[in-house]
């Protein structure tokens, strides 16, 4: 059910960067794209890191959870006032009015976000995977059809703020109707203190990660203009559907694994490196086909106006790399208990990154993309090590469980440069399709290059059979 809900939502989100890449602006995108760091900053303060604290808690009792979702609702209702009253100053810094109004409407989303996220984790926590996946896939195509027609009625970039609210409203309706959790009267906040402490080091690491995250696009906005930075923000958005579709449903799936299993070293061992290769075998090669493919791909999917953005689609494509590798790291540190490693990675990793975006700014939107990939390959391997420091995984078995994509790297760039030289007309469906199957059947024969990547394809090999079989019997059965 999650595998499919994956497709579902990589396919829906798709869906909605193709069509509204077609019918809106370059420019539409940056004036929305001028906002989403204002909302990323205030939903870390929303959440309160209160969700990680609960997932990994081993305990915690019905009074304790309203405690924490009155807490949410509480923060939700006052960083969406701050929201609306900050609104004028986030206009005048931008020296763009038409983000006054979208900034007081994000306000909105706070509080329906405070609404919902309590009902997400208790449904993680209890492994309702079935109903995770019911509640994101319809309310992302929710969003998305009312995104589609706004953006055919009103043809502005209203439209995409229509994607964020319809589908962030649809998800708290399905997590209420679905969840089967009603907040009631809550404990003293003395007996949530450690949830309380473990959210706020998730928080700050959060808050560090933000800047590493969204400083590139307030820089962009800012001293470059809302047509680089929609050019940007849309080559963004397509380089992080890897970690959205990926990454996100593996750690919701995961986490709670690993955390239960942290008594047992092997056990938990096994998972997480099952996991890492799992998530690098589905996203890395069609990264490096977005990284070296780029032009025919942005022509292809988004269309000849969108050619400008294809340098920044390849040097975005190449940091993604070393987001893949990095990524799943951070089930360590939640699994684990060690927030406050969390925390301090997150502040180094996000000062780093933040000095990089600066550099490369001077070279305009395509500089700041090369920085950011520079930065990255030297950033992932220092994460790597951090993380595996301590804990029953070693940095010997994380290494080993990526040698094999380091080495598809490789080949794969070659051979995905062999291709376009090979194909008269590149930017084709042909193409891509053929590139694609390379890229992925290349990254196949990589895996035999040890015996940990041996050991995942004879696993992995194993569970198919294993689906396939029981799909048989089912089908015998009914018969």
């Amino acid at each position: 059910m999650t595998g499919s809900a994956t497709i579902a939502k990589a396919g829906l989100q798709v869906l909605a960067i193709v069509v509204l890449a077609r019918m809106l602006t370059p420019e539409d995108f940056g004036v929305m794209a001028m906002v989403f760091p204002i909302m990323a900053f205030a939903s870390i303060f929303q959440q309160a890191g209160l969700g990680m604290a609960v997932l990994q808690r081993e305990k915690v009792s019905d009074e304790e959870l309203s405690t924490i979702f009155w807490t949410n609702v509480a923060m939700g209702l006052l960083v969406g006032a701050l929201l609306v009253a900050v609104s004028p100053l986030v206009a005048a810094f931008y020296t763009e009015p038409r983000v006054r109004a979208l900034t007081a409407a994000s306000g909105a989303l706070m509080v329906v976000g405070s609404l919902t996220s309590q009902h997400i984790i208790l449904l993680m926590r209890k492994m309702e995977y079935g109903r995770l996946a019911l509640v994101d896939v319809l309310s992302l195509a929710i969003g998305t059809a009312l995104a589609i027609l706004a953006a055919y009625i009103f043809n502005s970039y209203w439209a995409i703020f229509v994607l964020s609210f319809g589908t962030t409203t649809s998800m708290c309706l399905l997590a209420w109707a679905l969840g089967g959790w009603r907040p009631g009267r809550g404990s003293p906040l003395g007996h949530v203190k450690d949830v309380l402490f473990f959210g706020g080091n998730i928080t700050a690491s959060n808050l560090a990660t933000y800047f590493g995250q969204n400083l590139d696009k307030i820089l962009i906005g800012r001293w470059i203009g809302a047509v680089a930075l929609g050019y940007y923000e849309r080559a963004y958005k397509v380089v992080l559907l890897p970690t959205l579709f990926v990454h996100m449903p593996l750690f919701r799936l995961l986490v709670p694994m690993l955390s239960k299993s942290r008594t047992e070293p092997e056990r938990h061992r096994r998972l997480f490196i099952l996991g890492y290769q799992l998530a690098l075998f589905i996203t890395v090669p069609g990264t490096l086909l977005l990284a070296f493919a780029a032009p025919q791909i942005v022509v292809f999917v988004l269309g000849p106006q969108w050619l400008s953005a294809a340098p920044i689609f390849s040097w975005l494509a190449l940091a993604s790399l070393g987001q893949l590798v990095i990524g799943p790291l951070n089930m360590i540190f939640v699994s684990q208990g060690r927030s406050r490693e969390a925390m301090l990675s997150s502040v180094v990793s996000s000062l780093y990154t933040s000095v990089a975006f600066v550099i490369g700014l001077r070279w305009g939107a395509i500089g700041v993309a090369a920085a950011f990939a520079i930065s990255e390959l030297v950033r992932s391997p220092a994460m790597l090590w951090y993380a595996t420091r301590t804990g029953p995984i070693s940095l010997r078995a994380a290494f080993q469980a990526l040698a094999p994509f380091l080495l598809a790297t490789a080949v794969c760039g070659a051979g995905l440069l062999w291709l376009q030289n090979a194909f008269e007309t590149p930017g084709t469906l042909r193409f891509l399709v053929g590139a694609g199957a390379a890229a992925y059947a290349l990254t196949f024969l990589c895996m035999s290059v040890n015996d940990s990547s041996r050991t995942f394809v004879r696993e992995a090999v194993s569970i198919v059979r294993n689906f396939l079989g029981a799909g048989r019997s089912k089908r015998q059965s009914g018969s």
